[in-house]
């Protein structure tokens, strides 16, 4: 399975064999069966390396944003919609008065009770950190979209666990990185060569992807293709004793050289029947560089990499920007499975609903249904794990009208031109957001699993529209996403009602 080069010890776990895996479109793995793979290197690490520098990988324009006329600053305009002689005007007082009482009201005072935590559960979720943070590294795995993606939510929330728990790594390095909206707690990720990204589909009856714990896979198909990470984070907390790698074993596999610290440990197999592979590199002194190296013209699936230290707290960041709840139910159970046993986690969080909410035909019911999938499939895999729903925030949408005014010229001459003015939808999105919250809150109660429930607290707060309207802003402009000021006052609020702002465990 290995040449072995300048590997300092190698120990190879039995394979622990998994019932078998029925894989859609592939006939010729009809008997394949799950296995999972381990492999442990020891090395001295401490190697002090110039810091990592390479092109960040080419990321997509967004679309662009119109800033908010009723903000009143001297940011350049976008296009006006479509037509020319457009001039875009902001609300006047009384057609802002109008628009506000078409919102949806304030949450009362049992909509506020019904999102305190239950004490017991906040109890058990503190005594399951606490008993094992003080053994080993205790591990909270948070899976969402673009608001976990971001980083700036997930980054006051982890640093919270570790003053709590100790500091126990930067976790997860997701090897998406230069999708947009996605950023990393590391200083430099470079990436070259082809490699092409999966993602579960959002309709239940896609095929299902081979994945591990992020839910994506990333593969290279020619050879040349590499990745390398600086394991040194802006914060000196988070240098990196131990390293897990996480890759596909697959009957095409490929190989690749893997580089620790600048030396080549060997090259890895990734041929076999389908399984989760695990490399861990374990090191006395802080380890500062991994690269990795495909070999051959052959298939070299990545499911993951994490970096973390022997003992305290660590924040898993799952988040991927655009993604919903039903990747639960895109990739293969028993596979992902395979990977959980890999990698355990003591509190498991989800962050879904604003993707899951969209389009013209959204259904409450079909909503619920589709809600008790996913989280049928999380107890599979993680069914004694504490469990944390975090619901979708505030939403509003803007639109445009148009009218035609005359504007005088001079004495004699008058000339139509066009106006549009921007208006708000303060209601459509924000009941969505509340039914899908409360849906959210029936069934964490089924799968004891907390609920808090983030379209409360930004009503409480005034809304969307109002947290936009804030200087400096907490709401971006698209009106969907939170600035970083925002996102941060989210995650303080968040601390809080966990109870993880009360300092070190006792």
């Amino acid at each position: 399975m290995m040449k072995l080069k300048a590997c300092r010890l190698l120990l190879m776990l039995a394979p622990t064999l998994l019932p078998a895996l029925a894989v859609s479109g592939e006939a010729a793995l009809t008997e394949t069966t799950l296995q999972a793979s381990h492999q442990i290197f020891s090395v001295a690490g401490g190697k002090d390396m110039d810091a990592l520098k390479c092109t960040t990988p080419q990321r997509r324009k967004s679309p662009e944003r119109r800033p908010t006329p009723s903000q009143g600053d001297n940011r350049k305009q976008d296009p006006a919609p479509a037509g020319s002689e457009e001039e875009i005007i902001p609300l006047s007082e009384e057609e802002e008065a109008a628009m506000l009482k078409k919102a949806l009201a304030p949450p009362s005072s049992e909509e506020l009770r019904r999102n305190l935590p239950k004490s017991e559960w906040i109890k058990k979720f503190h005594a399951t950190l606490s008993a094992a943070s003080r053994q080993r590294i205790a591990r909270v795995g948070i899976w969402g979209g673009s608001h976990m993606a971001a980083e700036f939510f997930t980054t006051e929330f982890r640093q919270a666990l570790q003053e709590r728990y100790g500091v126990g790594g930067a976790g997860h390095i997701n090897l998406l990185y230069g999708r947009p909206g996605l950023n990393l707690p590391v200083s430099a990720f470079c990436r070259t060569g082809e490699w092409n990204e999966e993602l579960p589909p959002r309709t239940v009856n896609s095929p299902k992807i081979f994945s591990g714990l992020g839910l994506y896979a990333m593969t290279a198909n020619s050879p040349h293709a590499a990745l390398e990470i600086d394991l040194r984070s802006t914060h000196a907390k988070y240098r990196a004793h131990q390293v897990a790698l996480h890759f596909l074993r697959q009957p095409d596999g490929g190989t690749f050289d893997l580089i620790v610290d600048g030396e080549n440990l060997g090259t890895l197999d990734t041929q076999g029947p389908r399984a989760i592979g695990v490399v861990e590199i374990k090191a006395l002194m802080p380890l500062s560089r991994i690269e990795l190296r495909v070999s051959e013209q052959k298939s070299v699936t990545l499911l993951g990499l994490f970096a973390e230290d022997h003992q305290g707290a660590v924040l898993d960041n799952f988040g991927v920007a655009g993604a919903a709840g039903n990747y639960w139910r895109g990739v293969e159970p028993e596979l992902f499975k395979a990977a959980v046993s890999q990698r355990s986690y003591d509190a498991v969080v989800l962050a879904y609903g604003t993707n899951d909410v969209t389009g013209n035909n959204w259904n409450p019911e079909r909503y619920r249904q589709d809600y008790r999938q996913i989280l049928i499939a999380m107890r599979a895999a993680m069914p004694q794990a504490a469990c944390i729903l975090i619901t979708p925030g505030d939403r509003v949408t803007r639109f445009y009208v148009k009218k035609i005014v005359k504007v005088k010229i001079n004495k004699r001459k008058t000339v139509n031109k066009t106006q549009v003015t921007t208006h708000y939808d303060l209601l459509t999105f924000p009941q969505r957001h509340a039914q899908a919250a409360a849906i959210q809150s029936e069934l964490g109660d089924e799968y004891q699993c907390m609920v808090w429930d983030m379209s409360i607290v930004m009503r409480e707060m005034g809304g969307a529209y109002a947290l936009m309207k804030r200087s400096p802003p907490w709401m971006a402009n698209d009106l969907i996403h939170l600035t970083p000021a925002g996102y941060r006052e989210m995650a303080r609020r968040f601390v809080g009602w966990l109870d993880l702002s009360s300092g070190k465990a006792q």
